[in-house]
């Protein structure tokens, strides 16, 4: 019973590994990430985005980004702004939930 309550216990202790999470903020910058199963963030306007890592999400807060990003099946991208553009792919072709909020915004499908 002691031997069972100690590996309870130091089971509990050890950190557990979350997903990553990676932010862009700001207006006009190039830059390539690795979201790593995580949800990656754009909030400005004007960057040129390339994020890798199969990401959860992918949530667009600004004007005239252009992201091209490798989504997990069953994904979602949230765009919340005027003009951006979000190119996607997924390891098993499957669509990407999308919630769109804003004029002239386009989300398409890469094989």
């Amino acid at each position: 019973m002691v031997v069972r309550v100690v590996l309870l216990l130091s089971a509990l202790a050890l950190p557990a590994t979350l997903p990553a999470q990676v932010r862009q903020q700001g207006a006009g910058a190039t830059q390539e990430l690795d979201c790593d199963g995580g949800v990656a963030t754009v909030e400005g306007a004007g960057n040129t985005m390339r994020i890798t890592g199969r990401c959860s999400a992918l949530v667009i807060q600004g004007a005239g980004n252009r992201v091209v990003i490798d989504l997990a099946p069953r994904a979602s991208v949230r765009i919340e702004g005027a003009s951006n553009t979000v190119f996607y792919r997924t390891p098993d072709g499957s669509k990407a939930r999308v919630n769109i909020a804003g004029a002239g915004n386009r989300v398409s499908f890469q094989r």
